[in-house]
């Protein structure tokens, strides 16, 4: 098919500020909140187990339980606690897993929240949540009531859910067709320099240790409180002004903000067809959300963006986000230089971010996602045999090999997984569908995640190295159906994907 010439457009300073912003108390608090946890994970641990023995301090002294929580450990049986202390283990789990869960809660309302709030709206009901979770997170230690940190990460998770979907639509609405691969990839940068901030912050010469690591918890709330103060100074979303509130001066001023230009009458012009599509009835109402699955067409849609989710949270992402220090140190590596390996893994994250932002709208995004999720086998399947040459056979340098090959991992990770797979589907579906459809991708993408991130320390227990077989095995699964199905949408308008859509639908159908 012929795609219609697109006017050269370049990144504006406004429309840069208003990207940061939506992101600096969204994304980027969601990528130091959900690894605030992982360099003093140690401590954390201890803690909760200094909790349950003030619970069973008035036990005898003989008594199983109060040995299991109370005894003294040595070095050696303080690294093996998680294994030989279920429940602990399983307090450790739910602490990581139940943000996935707060985030499968949230994506449900989502839909309601932008309806009744629009996108900005809800990113400020979003904060204001984000920082209740956060006080009663930070407040644990003081109460010594280690369920108070999972309420306070079910409420940041609940959070993090409603952003994850509105500032994604947010910033795919503000952006001109031909960045929208760029400014896809901002609110992944965030999400990463929160990796960074938290995973620095987080050294034992820092905040990572047994007295201060609430204090890094509660550093959350910094970046939230910028972005409130900040989003006033950034426009609505264009095509919610226009199309949904009917207010085109609106609209035509956030657009002239946003380009930094007079001449928009292009942008406008189109979305003024749009909305005579709309009041002609070629156009259908807002889709709901069980409306996706009852359209054959969406169905098939869900289809293609479901499977590059898929692979991003099967590929070991979330287990590698919530446990790469204990992951390391398995590895064989030390506290300290476990914790400098994640530091290091999450500025190989960042670079590969950069390098990706300038690749995706160059080599579309079916051959960013195919790069990615070879190298991120290789990356697996080499961790696995290294993870085995350094346990079964006790090769001292097979640990350097490990952390290598996590690094080649986090690498093509990076460079198209962690972002196409989340902007994919505001490009993808229909206007009238596409609030709904972001919900089911969310909930479908915190189910996979739930499901990695609370089964890995069991299932690690068990399968030992092997573990990481799994996710090879998942990556390849959703990488065949991605050969299969995926069309390429590179430099497309989003009327021009939803032709192109059509066509491989209705030849799919005839077939």
């Amino acid at each position: 098919m012929t795609v219609t010439p697109v006017k050269p457009q370049r990144p504006t300073t406004t429309l840069f500020f208003s990207a940061c912003v939506a992101t600096l108390g969204t994304w980027y608090t969601a990528g130091y909140f959900n690894c605030a946890l992982n360099v003093p994970q140690a401590y954390v641990i201890s803690w909760i187990r200094h909790v349950e023995c003030r619970r069973h301090e008035n036990h005898e002294n003989h008594t199983e339980n109060y040995i299991l929580w109370c005894g003294p450990l040595t070095e050696e049986e303080e690294s093996l606690v998680l294994r030989d202390n279920f429940k602990l283990n399983t307090i450790w789990s739910v602490i990581n897993s139940i943000v996935a869960a707060g985030i499968l809660a949230s994506v449900f309302s989502c839909r309601l929240f932008i309806r009744r709030f629009g996108l900005k709206g809800t990113i400020y009901i979003a904060a204001a949540i984000h920082l209740t979770g956060t006080l009663l997170s930070t407040l644990v230690s003081a109460v010594h009531f280690y369920e108070l940190l999972i309420v306070g990460r079910l409420l940041c998770g609940f959070s993090e859910g409603l952003t994850g979907v509105t500032t994604v639509m947010y910033i795919s609405e503000i952006t001109p067709a031909k960045l929208r691969g760029l400014f896809g990839t901002v609110p992944m940068v965030m999400m990463v320099l929160g990796f960074l901030t938290a995973n620095g912050l987080g050294l034992p010469m820092l905040l990572g240790t047994k007295e201060r690591w609430t204090i890094l918890l509660s550093l959350q709330c910094i970046p939230v409180i910028l972005m409130c103060v900040s989003l006033p100074f950034c426009p609505d979303s264009p095509r919610q002004l226009f199309l949904v509130k009917g207010d085109k001066v609106g609209a035509e001023k956030a657009l002239i903000w946003l380009r930094k230009t007079a001449d928009v009458r292009e942008e406008m012009a189109a979305m003024q067809r749009e909305l005579d599509m709309q009041e002609k009835g070629k156009i259908n109402p807002q889709v709901s959300l069980f409306g996706i699955f009852r359209d054959p067409y969406l169905r098939y849609i869900f289809g293609l963006c479901a499977a590059p989710m898929f692979v991003k949270q099967f590929s070991g992402y979330a287990c590698v986000l919530y446990y790469s220090t204990s992951i390391f140190r398995k590895a064989g590596l030390d506290h300290l230089y476990s914790a400098y390996a994640s530091l290091a893994m999450w500025l190989v994250y960042l670079t590969f971010s950069l390098i990706s932002m300038s690749l995706v709208d160059r080599l579309g995004r079916r051959v960013m996602l195919l790069i990615s999720h070879s190298g991120m086998m290789l990356g697996m399947a080499l961790f696995t045999v290294f993870m085995v040459l350094s346990g079964s056979y006790a090769i001292d340098w097979a640990k350097y090999g490990g952390v290598a090959s996590i690094f080649v991992w986090i690498a093509f990770y990076t460079t198209g997984s962690s972002s196409v797979a989340w902007f994919l589907p505001s490009e993808m579906f229909p206007q009238e569908a596409r609030t709904s459809a972001m919900t089911w991708i969310s909930a479908f993408c915190e189910v996979c995640g739930l499901t990695t991130s609370f089964l890995f320390p069991m299932v690690v227990l068990a399968l030992e190295e092997y573990t990481f077989l799994i996710f090879v095995g998942g990556i390849a699964l959703g990488t065949v159906y991605i050969v299969w199905k995926l069309p390429e949408t590179k430099g497309m308008t989003i009327d021009e994907i939803q032709v192109l859509l059509r066509y491989r639908f209705n030849g799919v159908l005839s077939a």
